[in-house]
């Protein structure tokens, strides 16, 4: 891996954004994130209190797509494109992002993302595309 675990935490811990949402780092290695997201009141979007926000899925999403390409370069990359395709509705539960890296060339980033709950149903498949260039 470009960047050890310690240095992957405090890129994940220390953005207010990410603090807000709670984000917690499941799984590293190269190419590959796990990253959770607790269930937080705050997530929820309608009046009902049934479902969590399709913005707040999206957050994670980007950011696991983020965190796969930054095992292999070590740095966080700016967002490109972000597509998102929610599934089923995210009820009151954690969920947890899977990302990889499926291009790593020497401009831009692809990893494909795969958000599920604790029973294993997947309620979001993403792709993120990021800048890898320098300078």
């Amino acid at each position: 891996m470009a960047v050890d675990r310690e240095r992957l935490l405090q890129l994940l811990e220390r953005p207010r954004y990410h603090q807000f949402l709670g984000l917690k780092l499941e799984k590293a290695e190269e190419g590959l994130v796990q990253i959770r997201l607790p269930f937080r009141e705050d997530f929820l979007a309608d009046e009902a209190d049934s479902y969590v926000h399709g913005g707040v899925i999206a957050a994670l999403i980007d950011v696991a797509g983020d965190f796969a390409l930054i095992t292999t370069h070590g740095r966080g990359l700016p967002t490109v494109d972000l597509r998102v395709d929610y599934l089923r509705p995210a009820r009151k539960e954690d969920l947890v992002a899977t990302a990889t890296v499926v291009k790593n060339g020497r401009t831009l980033g692809i990893a494909d993302i795969r958000v599920e709950n604790p029973d294993g149903k997947t309620v979001a498949i993403g792709r993120g595309l990021y800048s890898t260039a320098t300078g």
